[in-house]
């Protein structure tokens, strides 16, 4: 083969090979393969899961459609855990007041991810009941599918998980997605549970930018953040340390389809 004809076959596997090298780049910067909807709205049980579960594909939404077309509902009072019994600074308090100390780290949490504040939904807010009303949030789901048209409903998943409410949550959501009533849905699970769901179902969002980092960060230490004259208790992260370290770590959230 004279010089020319090889030099001629390098170009070819060269111009062949681009896309390749291409594609590798722009993955380096993605999050995952799967689109939402013009508008994406995730659930959130409780105040810190929309962070440890959700973040990474909060922010690939927020890139995806933009921020004004991303939106976050926080459904639970979120004030049954263990430490408000625990510790002496919650002892005389009502559940409006506990919950208080929920939703300030919710809201710091949610902006820090860039999420706006007119896009929070706070269920508890317009609850008139003493505990957690799903159908609140069955009626909001079909709000937004009703006036947004093209939207993606992201919950907790309804079938891999340990806790009730997380399960009913995703349930809820299933439910209006059988009946029709909804189009298109995702939902978010624990890291522990990834090898339970079908790859062909599985859906990974891991964040790369520094900058995107650095949100989940700000977003787990207000959930970290103890201070009196603010009422910050570090609910979030004293109720799940570990899961907060893992997530400071992997900068991941993994989803599942409709069809597990």
């Amino acid at each position: 083969m004279t010089n020319n004809k090889i030099k001629l076959a390098i170009s070819i596997v060269a111009l062949l090979m681009l896309p390749l090298f291409i594609t590798g780049f722009e993955n380096e910067e993605s999050y995952g393969d799967t689109k939402f909807k013009d508008n994406v709205v995730f659930y959130a049980q409780h105040q810190d899961d929309e962070t440890l579960w959700a973040s990474a594909a909060i922010l690939e939404a927020i890139n995806e459609v933009g921020v004004d077309n991303v939106y976050v509902v926080q459904i639970s009072y979120g004030t049954g855990i263990k430490i408000f019994n625990k510790e002496e600074t919650f002892k005389n308090m009502g559940q409006m007041e506990r919950y208080e100390y929920r939703e300030r780290e919710f809201l710091a949490a949610v902006k820090a991810l860039g999420v706006k504040r007119e896009n929070v939904v706070l269920l508890p807010r317009i609850n008139k009941d003493s505990s957690t009303s799903f159908e609140l949030m069955e009626k909001q789901a079909l709000k937004f599918e009703r006036e947004l048209k093209s939207v993606t409903h992201v919950a907790h998943t309804y079938k891999l998980d340990w806790h009730l409410q997380h399960l009913k949550n995703g349930a809820v959501i299933q439910s209006l997605y059988n009946s029709g009533k909804i189009k298109d849905v995702k939902y978010f699970v624990k890291p522990e549970y990834m090898q339970e769901i079908p790859e062909s179902e599985r859906i990974s969002y891991r964040v790369v930018k520094k900058e995107d980092k650095e949100k989940i960060r700000n977003a787990c230490e207000e959930y970290k953040l103890i201070d009196k004259n603010k009422k910050r208790e570090g609910i979030g992260y004293k109720s799940d340390h570990k899961s907060f370290k893992r997530l400071m770590q992997n900068y991941d959230s993994i989803l599942h389809t409709a069809n597990i």
